[in-house]
């Protein structure tokens, strides 16, 4: 079962621990369509949201471009956009995402394709947006931590059973590991990446990552020294400026 199929139970707990008290309906409210009754409860745009990301979280794979950019926005994929504005955001991020990708920044799945073929995993997405610091959905924000929280470490043969392309792949899925447990740690545990100044320093990161490898890595030995894994997360900590004003 894909693991996505799992997070749609995040907002119907939300959902459910809403309560309402029956004094803020009145007997004609028996007469309410189900969709009549959730805009009573929720806020219209909320409820969209959510609805939008619990039809997009089905799918394990994104196109970079045409999906996943409009959806960091809180667009509907294929919907008609009449703000210039966002459009411009919009266009701005795409270029500064192809960027990542050619930096091995942003992993995108099928890299030989066109760029607009680029499929891109939400979870990837959610990663580099969050250090990219784009300003993401609450709703989108909430479902993303719930699948990186759930989602378990790779397991991959042993070093010395893979051939030269094999440890290639390898290398890179380590590097993707890193990137994601950086991204936890700047999440969920903020204080572990700042030094006394309380600016935040790539070393401390992968020092975290490194005392706790076995989490992340589950029995794999991390084919980047930790001099490689600092600098790969000081090349994406400079991407922490705000991208899109």
């Amino acid at each position: 079962m894909s693991i996505f199929d799992k997070i749609k139970s995040c907002f119907s707990k939300k959902t459910n621990n809403k309560k309402v008290s029956n004094t803020q309906f009145n007997v004609q409210s028996v007469e309410l369509s189900m969709d009549e009754r959730e805009e009573k409860v929720f806020e219209k745009e909320t409820l969209n949201l959510q609805k939008l990301y619990e039809q997009w979280s089905c799918k394990e794979e994104w196109l970079l471009y045409n999906e996943g950019i409009p959806l960091l926005f809180g667009v509907e994929p294929g919907s008609k956009n009449s703000d210039e504005d966002l459009s411009d955001k919009i266009e701005s991020l795409w270029k500064h995402a192809q960027d990542c990708v050619n930096k091995n920044l942003l992993t995108v799945i099928n890299k030989e394709k066109p760029v607009v073929e680029w499929l891109v995993r939400p979870l990837d997405l959610y990663s580099w947006g969050t250090v990219s610091r784009i300003s993401m959905p609450e709703e989108f924000s909430l479902l993303m931590s719930f699948v990186a929280q759930t989602v378990k470490p790779v397991h991959v043969q042993p070093e010395h059973a893979l051939s030269e392309n094999n440890q290639d792949i390898l290398y890179q899925k380590h590097r993707e590991i890193v990137l994601g447990a950086a991204t936890s740690l700047l999440v969920n545990a903020p204080e572990l990446c700042k030094n006394k100044k309380g600016k935040v320093v790539s070393n401390l990161i992968a020092k975290n990552i490194l005392e706790n490898e076995k989490q992340w890595f589950a029995d794999d030995r991390p084919m980047l020294a930790e001099t490689a894994m600092t600098d790969l997360i000081e090349e994406y900590l400079k991407l922490t400026r705000p991208v899109i004003s």
